[in-house]
């Protein structure tokens, strides 16, 4: 980038030396004012973008560029005397510009100010660049030989000037300040099409200017071809004039008629009949026409030259010298000439010889030559216009379809791959590299199914023997003790392996302990934790202390070193058939379903904290006394929050409607009864989570 902005302000900065923008007179009322220097917009660009080494760099290659421009073709006087007569001056100046304002660039900016404060930063680092930019160019066109040919209202203001500059640097340095700004905000988020969209601008807007400078540089060629061969045809006419008007007196002087007069009205009718009324006849607005005999002038259509006068005196020490030259090379070399209304302007010379001490110069000033350039660049930038458009538009369509549209179909289908469609198959050839790239992401994809098959073997064998170890932790064989008590109970996880677990076991030969549980989370973490917490509580409950102690205890082992935070809810109970007494906790659980004189109710008031997260936990034990045929339904979330195909739940008041309508069932048959509703109710949908149900009977 930093590349492209330095070629684009260095041919936009030449563009312009060529387009004859580097100094732009502003002429308001007729009275020119000042001379804006074009030339400071993509210099003082170059250095807010790129830094003040390279802002002095692209100022001096500038520089060095208008100079080119002011040998081949001047625009004026003012660049003609600033740029030729002083280069190493305008050099300098151009290359201090860039310097100093990329230098105050930076410091405006170093502690990156935003909003208003930003932009005040800025045009007050113009400042100075625009003070000093005016300050060298007045001294040095003041400087210039020419200076004695120009007025004070020729040269113009410096304050008007200064202003002129800074207006035109501030400008140029805030709008380009904003478009970077923007770009530095963006272009994380841009993609190739904005980017290279976005280039190609900046380059067609380089090759723009570029052909309006090329246009511009043939169509002053072009008229200045034309201005030359008009001027030689003039003055092959005056001369033919000449000559023809000397051979009719000839003539005259062979009859004799003409050799009765004095020799001083001979001379007077041959130079009058010869030159006068042919330079007379033509129009200064066409250009200035000057006889000169034997180094006076004779003749002109131009006050600037006044008859009788020597030509050295209104031409220059070398005057006479100048034009007998143009008329032996035939060539057309640059001057000055005063215009039709009395203003000191460049233009162009031809001459012609009439004899060895007659020559005929003619001067034609630079508007009378290029009057046609405006209208005719006009019609040249339209033209670059619309073909800049169409370029645009083709390149925009090409770069679609070639690079573009390529991308971004093959984005779309790496974007199914990622979300795990392997079966998309790139087949993008419209080039080699495309055809390359397809070939090996395809590729890439057939061998990622080969390792994402081998590793789905791999881990459907580990979690079919992670399964097997987990169910082989769960009893199988529900005890039944006549004139005791029935139970049953069953676990099925929504994945491979789950996270809740149920437990039973004799406590004594009068006492049983069961329990339901359900760790936080799914999979194999939940599973490891399951095996853990089922451990731990078992071999406490079976350890002989109290149920409420056993809870305790179990609750701070699992809060060691669970960084991961864990978490499960247990309802645990013993039993004593002997006096029919139920002990039970409840750390966090779906509380149960009790029936009790036929009817089922909930188990209500009974919920506690869970256990693992903090082992600071408190619980309380309750007791119940059963009688027979009494019954407990102990289950986990995955029933009542079981979800069906509009992902609706279960809920406990249709599991209680249920078992209402079961009340006669035995555990078992109860356990196959429910499950075969949630099986009706979920009507296909996925289980969203495990669901383990404990029927306890009091025989």
């Amino acid at each position: 980038m930093r590349a492209l902005c330095f070629a684009a302000v260095l041919a936009i900065s030449v563009s312009m030396s060529f387009l004859q923008l580097g100094f732009v007179s502003i002429a308001p009322f007729g009275a020119r004012l000042c001379y804006a220097m074009g030339l400071l917009i993509p210099i003082v660009v170059g250095s807010l973008l790129l830094g003040a080494w390279l802002g002095a760099l692209g100022g001096l290659l500038s520089a060095v560029a208008m100079c080119v421009h002011a040998w081949l073709e001047p625009l004026n006087i003012v660049e003609k005397c600033l740029v030729l007569i002083v280069p190493p001056v305008f050099v300098a100046l151009f290359t201090l510009v860039g310097l100093v304002a990329g230098l105050l660039f930076s410091v405006a900016l170093r502690n990156e100010p935003s909003g208003i404060n930003r932009h005040l930063l800025l045009v007050g680092a113009c400042i100075v660049p625009a003070i000093a930019a005016t300050i060298v160019f007045d001294v040095s066109v003041r400087a210039g030989i020419y200076a004695t040919f120009f007025t004070l209202t020729e040269l113009g203001s410096p304050p008007a000037q200064v202003v002129c500059d800074l207006v035109l640097m501030a400008c140029a340095t805030l709008v380009c300040d904003y478009v970077a700004m923007r770009w530095y905000e963006r272009r994380q988020y841009m993609g190739v099409r904005t980017i290279v969209r976005t280039q190609m601008i900046v380059v067609l807007a380089v090759v723009f200017v570029a052909t309006l400078a090329a246009c511009f540089v043939a169509i002053t060629r072009a008229d200045r071809k034309d201005a030359y061969r008009s001027m030689q045809s003039t003055l092959a006419y005056v001369r033919d004039q000449c000559l023809g008007r000397w051979a009719r007196v000839e003539k005259l002087e062979a009859t004799g008629e003409l050799g009765k007069l004095s020799s001083d009205a001979q001379r007077a009718i041959a130079d009058d009949v010869s030159v006068r009324s042919a330079v007379e006849e033509y129009s200064q607005d066409l250009g200035t026409l000057v006889i000169v005999r034997d180094g006076v002038v004779f003749c002109s259509n131009n006050n600037a030259y006044p008859a009788g006068e020597v030509f050295r005196d209104a031409f220059g020490q070398d005057g006479t010298e100048f034009v007998a030259s143009l008329a032996r090379t035939a060539s057309m070399e640059q001057t000055l000439m005063v215009n039709a209304v009395d203003r000191t302007e460049l233009a162009y010379a031809c001459g012609v010889a009439v004899d060895d001490d007659c020559y005929v110069l003619m001067e034609r000033g630079f508007s009378s030559v290029f009057d046609h350039r405006r209208e005719t660049m006009a019609g040249a930038t339209l033209v670059a216009i619309a073909m800049i458009a169409v370029t645009y538009y083709l390149g925009s369509r090409l770069l679609q379809k070639v690079l573009i549209g390529p991308i971004d179909r093959t984005n779309a289908s790496l974007e199914q791959i990622v979300h795990g469609d392997l079966e998309v198959i790139l087949s993008e050839t419209g080039s080699v590299e495309f055809a390359s790239l397809s070939a090996e992401i395809n590729e890439t994809v057939d061998r990622l199914k080969g390792w994402i098959g081998e590793a789905e073997r791999r881990m459907e064998s580990e979690l079919a023997a992670a399964r097997a170890i987990q169910e082989s932790a769960l009893p199988t064989v529900f005890p039944s003790i006549p004139d005791a008590f029935e139970l049953y109970a069953s676990m099925e996880p929504a994945r491979e392996v789950g996270g809740d677990f149920y437990d039973f076991f004799m406590l004594d030969d009068h006492t049983v302990g069961f329990l339901v549980a359900d760790v936080s989370g799914k999979g194999v973490p939940a599973a490891l934790f399951m095996m853990r917490a089922k451990n731990e509580l078992a071999s406490r409950m079976q350890s002989g202390i109290d149920l409420l102690e056993a809870m305790m205890l179990t609750n701070e082992h699992l809060c060691e070193g669970n960084d991961a935070l864990t978490f499960v809810t247990v309802w645990a109970a013993t039993f004593d058939w002997s006096t029919n007494t139920l002990t039970f906790v409840n750390a966090g659980h779906n509380e149960p379903l009790l029936l009790r004189d036929g009817r089922w109710e909930w188990l209500r008031g009974s919920d506690g904290p869970i256990m693992g997260f903090s082992e600071f936990a408190v619980f309380e034990k309750r007791t119940l006394t059963l009688a027979a045929n009494d019954e407990l339904l102990l289950f986990t979330d995955g029933v009542t929050e079981a979800m069906n195909a509009d992902s609706k739940q279960y809920r406990e008041a249709r599991l209680k409607e249920l078992v209402e309508q079961n009340v006669e069932l035995a555990p078992r048959d109860l356990d196959a009864a429910i499950r075969a509703d949630l099986a009706t109710w979920a009507a296909g949908a996925e289980q969203s989570d495990d669901i383990t149900i404990l029927v306890f009977r009091v025989c």
